[in-house]
């Protein structure tokens, strides 16, 4: 009873808080699906400065491994400056962490994304993004980790993509040979708020 009295009040304090840009990123093939959460920065600290924070996991059930990996990132971001396109990138840090049939750990990432949009089909986007973890930034049973993606989206509605891509998670454990935890092509959708 006490939830439908704070209801109202909730409504009322979630539309006088300013509106910030966040986008849900979910995506899948026959083998793993993967979802992030992304936002401004200045929804969580009082600043100006163009930034971004991300919250993602990542299962998958391969017939030879089973993997889930979290990981939460802060990202600088901001035009390019590009004169042709309209082109937006982003150079952070995430830390992460995984857990595998070879063994669990994780670490700190170094990395980045962009995102490009032709002028005049601004609806049409090539994105990527890559995360390098080195041995000196982890933990566990991981030597090095390393996860890139490329994709290209179709802006069906103003706040809703769907997309097909690419991405493939490589992990190099402690006890053996490097692997590609993650790989292959994946159907995805990104909606923003």
């Amino acid at each position: 009873m006490k939830l439908f009295k704070m209801l109202p009040v909730l409504a009322l304090a979630s539309a006088a808080m300013p509106a910030q840009a966040a986008s849900l990123d979910l995506n899948l093939n026959d083998e793993a699906v993967r979802g992030e959460f992304s936002g401004a920065l200045s929804s969580l600290f009082s600043t100006d400065a163009e930034g971004q924070y991300q919250l993602g996991a990542l299962y998958s059930d391969d017939e030879n491994l089973d993997l889930k990996q979290i990981h939460a990132g802060l990202l600088a971001t901001g035009d390019t400056g590009a004169q042709e396109v309209r082109a937006t990138a982003g150079l952070g840090v995430r830390a992460q962490y995984l857990d595998a049939d070879g063994g669990d750990g994780g670490g700190l990432a170094l990395g980045g994304q962009f995102d490009i949009r032709l002028a005049g089909f601004e609806r049409l986007g090539l994105q990527g993004y890559f995360w390098y973890s080195p041995k000196v930034l982890t933990f566990g049973d991981i030597e090095d980790q390393s996860e890139w993606s490329l994709s290209a989206d179709y802006q069906v509605l103003r706040n809703a993509s769907v997309y097909v891509g690419y991405r493939q998670l490589r992990i190099d454990p402690d006890n053996g040979h490097a692997f590609d935890a993650d790989d292959g092509f994946h159907l995805g959708f990104r909606f923003k708020f």
